[in-house]
């Protein structure tokens, strides 16, 4: 008759479980953490690029705001351009924490902006002048129904704005050094096309400008 396991035999086989668990568990909490970046200008991409179809297909103001004070990225319907009291919030994404994935700024060891067709300064996030966000410091992208993209303007219904284009990038800090990107990702919107493109910086590329076409996410043009 075979004798059953002993105890020392099952406290070694728990050990080696317990073990194997820890390992997994750790690996799968790093593998989430690298892919938060991708996931947020995922997010942050495709709110651009529903603005920007709406507004040509509804003939109608669409207005995005990456909204740092709420951490929230929202799409309104701008309505009758001449008041902002039926401005109607059409989605809003909450973001990742910043200690996890900055968006306020370029990463401070990159130096330079994606190359895209016509220069895309980094986003300029300010004081909003727009109802639900007044006060909050926000980036502002409002696409026309004619394709192109203009900024806040300096009142609730966009007087004097003007147009604009950005890149908005998405990084994330490394653990010992805030300062610095683990992982950084870039959305560049064309503000006289609305054109909406992803963009990886790629440490290995050999060009001194290491952003590259993710090939993942482009819109309205070539």
């Amino acid at each position: 008759m075979q004798r059953g396991f002993s105890l020392i035999e099952l406290l070694i086989v728990i050990t080696i479980i317990f073990v194997m668990m820890g390992v997994s568990l750790f690996l799968l909490t790093g593998h989430q953490r690298l892919l938060k970046p991708d996931e947020q200008a995922l997010k942050i991409a495709d709110i651009l690029q529903e603005a920007r179809q709406r507004a040509l297909t509804q003939r109608e103001t669409m207005r995005v705001e990456i909204d740092l004070t709420d951490n929230t990225v929202r799409l309104i319907d701008e309505g009758d351009p001449t008041t902002y009291e039926d401005d109607k919030k059409i989605r809003e994404v909450v973001l990742f924490s910043p200690t996890e994935v900055r968006i306020d700024s370029r990463p401070p060891d990159i130096t330079l902006n994606p190359p895209e067709m016509i220069p895309t300064p980094p986003a300029n996030y300010t004081i909003s002048v727009y109802p639900p966000s007044v006060t909050h410091q926000v980036c502002t992208l409002r696409f026309q129904r004619n394709g192109t993209v203009v900024d806040a303007g300096t009142d609730p219904i966009g007087t004097n704005a003007s147009l604009v284009s950005a890149s908005i990038f998405i990084w994330s800090p490394k653990r010992d050094n805030s300062n610095a990107s683990e992982i950084a990702r870039a959305i560049t919107v064309v503000g006289g096309s609305g054109f909406v493109r992803l963009w990886e910086w790629d440490k290995n590329l050999s060009s001194m400008n290491k952003w590259k076409d993710s090939r993942r996410f482009s819109s309205g043009g070539s």
